[in-house]
């Protein structure tokens, strides 16, 4: 089992960086007053909110909770958990969009009740893809929820959303995980399987993961296998790079050398470094020390934004920072 699935959380305590969401969560399922028929989680990617619907939906239907989290151990949570119920249902919007793919799946079905557990809870990830058609299929049932039914919907782009499901819903806005949570959760699963990893290792993984928890656990497993996680079998690994080669090739730009520049470009190509994520992560550094030359790095910033908004249209990704930085040099020399 891969370590993101091994370690995925099963409790709303163990789902990091979205207090806000789960304690609302926990108290509504500890009461069990006021349960909402439909809710809807947006955010970005890898924030938790497929893995909070999953734990939702076994804290509506568990038979022994815990403080308003699941048990995972009653018959309940157990079939849920492990895919052997037909009253948890869980939907790729991206696969089902069209009406006669929700009809089929959700609506039909939804009249009938539940064969073992309290209520039916409906799962439909990616929710913005369904069709215009899908989603007035949809709000039929939506807005006269049954008691023994709960649709819970996930997002990453809400505003593709019509504002008639979202008024239906009760709505958790899920944010970017702070790589801090993320170092400590991957710090969490070293100690448990008995990984060595440096905390450079752990900190340039958190940031490359761009917010995302279940991309940072994936990245440490990737590289588990090379043996010692460290900044040298990430950077050959996954194609990143370290600090210390972005904060370098910055003052190589600020110096002016065109020649050594290229030659650089070139070597960190051949090292075999995703040039595209290069971008991105000079842009993410240039964030952190952004104050200590405001002039420079906004202009630089502008030069990079350019290579990451072409270099897909290019074949040879080289040349888009060549001619990129040969704009920002003629710029600099034009301006003194």
């Amino acid at each position: 089992m891969s370590l993101a699935n091994k370690y995925r959380p099963q409790t709303f305590d163990t789902i990091i960086g979205q207090d806000h969401i789960t304690e609302i969560l926990k108290a509504q399922m500890s009461t069990h007053k006021q349960i909402h028929h439909n809710y809807l989680l947006f955010g970005p990617r890898g924030t938790g909110k497929t893995t909070a619907a999953r734990i939702l939906a076994k804290a509506i239907n568990c038979l022994d909770p815990h403080e308003g989290n699941p048990c995972n151990k009653c018959f309940n949570c157990t079939t849920i958990n492990e895919g052997k119920t037909l009253d948890y249902v869980e939907i790729d919007a991206a696969s089902h969009t069209g009406v006669d793919n929700i009809r089929e799946e959700i609506l039909d079905k939804a009249a009938y009740p539940p064969a073992n557990l309290k209520k039916k809870i409906y799962v439909i990830d990616e929710v913005h893809m369904l069709s215009k058609w899908a989603f007035n299929a949809l709000l039929k049932t939506i807005e006269e929820p049954r008691d023994n039914v709960c649709f819970i919907l996930a997002t990453t782009d809400i505003q593709k959303v019509p504002e008639t499901i979202i008024s239906r819903c009760q709505v958790f806005n899920f944010k970017k995980i702070d790589k801090k949570e993320i170092g400590k959760r991957l710090k969490m699963i070293c100690e448990k399987e008995e990984l060595t990893a440096t905390d450079g290792a752990i900190e340039l993984i958190a940031k490359i993961s761009e917010w995302c928890a279940r991309d940072a656990v994936k990245y440490m497993d990737q590289v588990s296998v090379l043996g010692n996680i460290d900044e040298e079998h990430i950077t050959k690994f996954l194609g990143v790079a370290s600090e210390v080669l972005i904060k370098d090739f910055l003052t190589l730009i600020q110096t002016g050398d065109a020649k050594a520049l290229f030659e650089k470009i070139d070597d960190i190509h051949n090292q075999g470094i995703d040039l595209h994520n290069f971008a991105k992560q000079t842009l993410m550094y240039i964030d952190q020390i952004f104050l200590e030359d405001i002039e420079f790095f906004t202009k630089i910033s502008e030069t990079f934004t350019d290579i990451i908004g072409n270099i897909r249209y290019y074949p040879y990704p080289t040349i888009i920072y060549k001619v990129a930085i040969h704009k920002h040099l003629k710029w600099d020399t034009i301006k003194n």
